[in-house]
């Protein structure tokens, strides 16, 4: 379980390089458009968007729990597991600039639906705290490469509640860029930015390979246990 804690904060940690262009540039906008940084409304934003992402945990949970005590599906971890990986090369291409983004369109959907632009103008003239929240809620649902990366490795989580921490673990991986967004967009040049996402696109196709490689040791050790059950039984 620490090892999907570890890679789900890495892939937020790295992954929120890509924030800062697209989520980031929406927080900028509200904070920039204020003569200071109104930190209440920040941590607010903060807050709606982690527990967006732990919400998307718990359901990602309830869906893999199903999967893998379902009986149709044998070796259900390690398929999610797989599942997992091949959703992170994807987004990791995209990241990397090797692909377009391939959730363009949903993102752009979701937008229109839900009304962000109007919470985004909320946030940006008022000083209540429920416009972050809620801005920062929509911004954890906003469909996302990065997000369906760390929730398709939430689905492979044993319990539900390691699903919502695996979530949770990703949350707090984003939360140093997306809270220094601000400062981040004026500093970073697009050649610097170019560079880092590149890397962390490499790094990201690594942790791939890992939770392929983590899956089947998961599951033989998960065998294990009732075989040994089994091997106590005979002696009594």
């Amino acid at each position: 379980m620490s090892e999907l804690l570890l890679t789900s904060f890495t892939i937020g940690l790295l992954g929120s390089l890509h924030c800062i262009g697209m989520c980031g540039g929406l927080v900028s906008a509200v904070c920039l458009s204020r003569p200071t940084l109104w930190w209440p409304g920040l941590l607010s934003y903060q807050a709606g968007r982690i527990g967006g992402y732990v919400v998307l945990g718990v359901l990602g949970g309830l869906i893999g729990a199903g999967l893998q005590h379902s009986g149709w599906l044998p070796n259900a971890q390690q398929i999610l597991a797989l599942f997992a990986a091949l959703v992170m090369i994807l987004f990791a291409l995209h990241l990397g600039g090797w692909m377009p983004d391939p959730v363009a369109r949903l993102t752009a959907a979701f937008t229109r639906a839900s009304g962000l632009s109007r919470w985004t103008r909320q946030a940006a003239e008022h000083h209540g705290l429920k416009p972050w929240a809620v801005l920062g809620l929509l911004n954890g649902f906003l469909p996302c490469g990065l997000v369906y990366a760390a929730l398709a490795l939430s689905l492979s989580a044993e319990y539900v509640e390691d699903a919502a921490l695996i979530m949770l673990a990703f949350g707090l991986g984003t939360l140093p860029a997306m809270t220094a967004t601000p400062a981040l967009i004026r500093r970073l040049t697009p050649q610097l930015r170019g560079a880092l996402l590149k890397l962390a696109a490499v790094v990201l196709i690594a942790l791939a390979i890992f939770t392929v490689l983590r899956g089947p040791l998961h599951g033989e050790h998960q065998h294990a246990t009732p075989a040994a059950g089994e091997s106590a039984s005979h002696h009594h």
